[in-house]
């Protein structure tokens, strides 16, 4: 019988197409239903998936109906494809890694950056805090970049905006 019951969480920060799942989250769900292949002691019990959503909130719906799971004790282990899928925020995704999963007892898996907190040093604190930070780094980086191209293009005189102007049709 297996040792853990486990949920695969999902996650893309934006997805174009909202109607049909994004191809990042089936390779993400490909790369889990591998990984679980070679571990007997895992039984996939659930999948929350968060498609379109940052990974700099923990607001997401899925990740706190995870959580809520969690809480009631129907999963104890956490599968991602990696670190930056759980989230982007340095001390938030930190948090839920040093405090909240272990004081439910959960094991967390991020399956390319080789974390899994079963195993001592397998999930150490330095190796840990490097990725989240550089994680939280490339959050600012893109949110730098993206102000500064909606500058430039202001000052074109470019149309920045979500919606054209009313009587005007978008090209």
């Amino acid at each position: 019988m297996p040792e853990y019951r486990a949920t695969e969480y999902l996650r893309l920060s934006y997805s174009m197409d909202r109607e049909n799942e994004s191809d990042s989250i089936t390779n993400q769900k490909k790369l889990i239903e591998d990984f679980l292949k070679g571990h007997p002691e895992i039984e996939l019990v659930s999948e929350h998936v968060d498609d379109g959503y940052s990974g700099i909130l923990f607001d997401r719906p899925q990740f706190q109906a995870m959580m809520q799971d969690i809480r009631e004790g129907k999963i104890n282990c956490v599968i991602v494809k990696d670190l930056s899928r759980l989230g982007r925020e340095y001390i938030e995704t930190g948090r839920y890694l040093r405090q909240i999963f272990p004081a439910y007892g959960v094991r967390f898996i991020a399956i390319t950056d080789g974390i899994d907190t079963a195993h001592e040093n397998n999930g150490d604190d330095l190796n840990i805090s490097l990725k989240t930070i550089l994680n939280d780094a490339y959050c600012h980086d893109i949110s730098v970049k993206t102000r500064s191209a909606l500058l430039t293009k202001r000052k074109n005189g470019d149309f920045v905006g979500a919606c054209p102007i009313y009587g005007y049709q978008k090209s």
